[in-house]
């Protein structure tokens, strides 16, 4: 099967359609609680049925697992299943601050580490990041790769700051002692796309709220461009992907930034 045709596919009418709900009042109307506990706004709920109802175009089979809805069954005896974050960003889309993708994962299992093909596309200027397991990651079919930055003082870093508590904030105040700069866009799946085409070198969130369903396509493109992503322990990050786990992570061009990185944290 042709994953990336497929996907990038689905990206484009779910570009197409959300493009068209931001220009109405309604966009942001609270629609209720989604699978994953935040608010689902119409401007997500349009994207999620835009992707169900272009996979079911396609004659797709599978498990759907989305931010909103939950887990889904699409098709006849489904082996696959796809991951989604219909909007990653969905503030941004509605203030219009332009930055916030569509996210797109195909996994054998619901373990992050049995994806094997994910595609995050710009819903804003239309990149596509892709990868595929083993074959490397790609923007807009041009091979792409993390940096060579090994070290904090000359490294720009990605930190998710929406912290809910003072103490939480602990786990990474020694980074501004070491990191050349910071930065936060809003839309954490596109952010790690940032570290695999060598734009940022590193992206830390430590707020254990990170949800599989974000991250499940940026991870794998990260990781073929060059790059790793672990929990805060170090360990390789495997959670399971529903709407509901959480977990906190760095991700970083290379190992020898992820080691120095996580070196600072353990010095708070």
């Amino acid at each position: 099967m042709d994953w990336f045709k497929i996907l990038r596919e689905t990206c484009e009418e779910v570009k197409r359609n959300v493009k068209l709900t931001l220009s109405l009042k309604e966009a942001g109307e609270e629609l209720g609680q989604g699978a994953g506990g935040d608010i689902t706004r119409k401007v997500d709920y349009i994207a999620e049925k835009t992707v169900i109802e272009t996979l079911n175009k396609l004659n797709v089979s599978c498990i759907l697992v989305s931010e909103e809805a939950g887990v889904k069954k699409l098709g006849e005896k489904p082996k696959e299943f796809i991951i989604l974050d219909p909007i990653d960003g969905t503030l941004n889309a509605l203030r219009g601050i332009n930055f916030y993708c569509c996210s797109l994962a195909v996994s054998k299992t619901l373990f992050l580490k049995s994806v094997y093909a994910g595609l995050v596309m710009d819903l804003v200027n239309g990149d596509v990041y892709y990868a595929e397991k083993d074959k490397g990651a790609y923007l807009n079919n041009n091979e792409v790769h993390t940096s060579n930055v090994t070290s904090l003082n000359k490294a720009l870093i990605g930190l998710d700051l929406c912290f809910t508590n003072s103490e939480d904030i602990k786990k990474i105040a020694n980074l501004f002692n070491y990191a050349r700069h910071t930065r936060h866009f809003g839309a954490n799946a596109l952010e790690l796309c940032q570290i695999a085409n060598n734009v940022t070198d590193a992206f830390i969130d430590a707020r254990n709220k990170i949800r599989a369903v974000d991250i499940a396509a940026s991870q794998l493109i990260v990781k073929e461009a060059g790059g790793v992503i672990v929990s805060l322990n170090g360990e390789e990050l495997n959670m399971k992907v529903t709407p509901e786990e959480k977990a906190s992570f760095i991700a970083a061009a290379n190992n020898h930034l992820c080691k120095e990185i996580l070196r600072v944290l353990k010095t708070v």
